[in-house]
């Protein structure tokens, strides 16, 4: 199947950029169905297995968990596809070698810090911040998976900027929860504890990480050596350290109505919205998987200073990206009671929330890759202050409305906070590169030369 797509691509799309851009972005968005699809599975046997109180706990949990994760990663992970895919790029593997090691290192020892700091305030955590002491077993369980998540973030995104985007597809979006899915639907037959979903999770990652592992070390030419400039990590370190705070604040904007809904409201509340949200950002699907692609290039053609290059790629990743999500958000505005029913009676009072974020999901797609192209040339702190600005915003404003309106108002605030996190960038990269992300002459353009631009 992959090598008829191949051969179906070389042959309609023009233009090395745009092939490559078009190939990957078709390789990733498949591998992102087929880990939506185990995603899905597992969503529907934990509403099943657990209903929408059973939901909730685990969406607690892996907003907890995120946020302590992201301590472990300290922006290391996305460091390393900018510089892989600029060091690649002239072939300077000795230096790729030299900064892995060095990052790996710290990565390991951040990591397990911050699974014994969460392990040990897990009482406190669930009863002060979600006044819900039976909450602290989950994060306590899940405290063993930190390090692992780490670990395979890391070797996943190395993939990505080598431009690996199969290989980084698959650990990213199929592997890990291709086996909780599995796992869960096994518990099924063996056990019926709440604990078991978050169990799930921390073997399955754990797997998942041994074998990313792995296939980097063996398939990468990382052992190798060759040449390559002398890596100062400290200089590295502060353009990490923005891109950490840059990820942390985005866990923390994305994860507030989640921690807001928790100490309000029950946990089947969270689990209903939770859901919806879920749901909503298939809209947004074909964002997640063209930036897997476009990312990695927007550094390489950056490092190559082939501005007119890039303008093209990032436009035509927008077209792209608006067309293919279009259709989807007009299925959710439709037929929202449908979708949310799916997963049970419990959830279908969710069917206007679900039409909220669906907005809100196309909004963050139809602007186009914003954040990456300012984070993959340079301008990451601008990215960073951008971030810290909307999330401040957005949660003070999830403190307001989330008390009074419950999970519509989550979705409202979120929506408001995408549009802000978006537009500003929106508004800067023209001012900063000369164009914008989404061309209004170029979106509607239907040109019998091709449906992208020439590059």
């Amino acid at each position: 199947m992959i090598k008829k797509l191949r051969r179906l691509l070389s042959g309609k799309v023009k233009g090395k950029d745009n092939k490559e851009l078009v190939k990957g972005g078709a390789f990733a968005f498949m591998m992102k169905i087929t880990g939506m699809g185990f995603n899905y599975v597992f969503v529907f046997v934990l509403a099943r297995m657990y209903g929408a109180t059973g939901s909730g706990i685990y969406s607690i949990f892996q907003t907890v968990f995120q946020f302590f994760a992201n301590f472990g990663k300290l922006g290391y992970d996305i460091l390393m596809v900018r510089e892989i895919a600029q060091y690649n790029a002239k072939n300077q593997w000795g230096s790729i070698k030299e900064l892995y090691f060095k990052v790996i290192r710290v990565n390991i020892i951040a990591s397990i810090i911050c699974s014994l700091v969460l392990y040990f305030s897990a009482d406190w955590i669930a009863t002060t911040v979600f006044l819900k002491p039976t909450l602290s077993k989950y994060f306590q369980l899940g405290a063993l998976g930190i390090l692992p998540v780490v670990l395979h973030a890391m070797h996943a995104d190395c993939f990505r900027g080598m431009k690996k985007i199969l290989i980084y597809s698959f650990f990213q979006n199929v592997s890990t929860i291709a086996i909780t899915g599995i796992l869960l639907c096994v518990s099924y037959f063996i056990i019926n504890d709440r604990r078991v979903p978050v169990a799930v999770f921390v073997i399955s990652i754990t797997i998942s990480s041994i074998i990313s592992g792995w296939y980097w070390l063996k398939k990468s030419p990382i052992l190798g050596g060759g040449e390559g400039e002398k890596i100062i990590l400290s200089e590295k370190t502060k353009v990490a350290f923005s891109l950490f705070l840059t990820a942390l604040l985005q866990v923390v904007r994305g994860w507030t109505d989640t921690i807001f809904l928790g100490r309000y409201y029950t946990e089947a509340d969270v689990g209903v919205y939770k859901v919806a949200f879920r749901i909503a950002t298939i809209t947004s699907l074909t964002l997640t998987a063209f930036l897997l692609t476009v990312a990695p290039k927007i550094a390489e053609l950056n490092a190559k200073g082939e501005m007119k290059r890039l303008a093209a790629v990032v436009q035509n990743t927008t077209k792209l990206i608006f067309w293919t999500s279009a259709p989807i958000l007009i299925f959710f505005i439709l037929f929202p009671k449908f979708f949310m029913g799916i997963f049970g009676g419990d959830f279908l009072t969710g069917a206007t929330v679900l039409m909220i974020l669906s907005i809100g999901q196309f909004i963050n797609a139809a602007t186009g890759p914003v954040g990456n192209l300012l984070m993959m040339t340079g301008r990451q702190d601008v990215n960073r202050n951008i971030v810290i600005f909307t999330t401040i915003f957005t949660v003070m404003l999830n403190a307001f409305v989330i008390p009074i309106y419950g999970i519509t108002g989550a979705a409202v605030v979120n929506v408001i906070g995408i549009v802000l996190y978006n537009v500003i960038p929106y508004i800067l990269v023209k001012r900063y590169f000369g164009f914008y992300t989404f061309d209004i002459k170029h979106i509607f353009s239907f040109r019998r030369k091709g449906f992208l631009k020439q590059t």
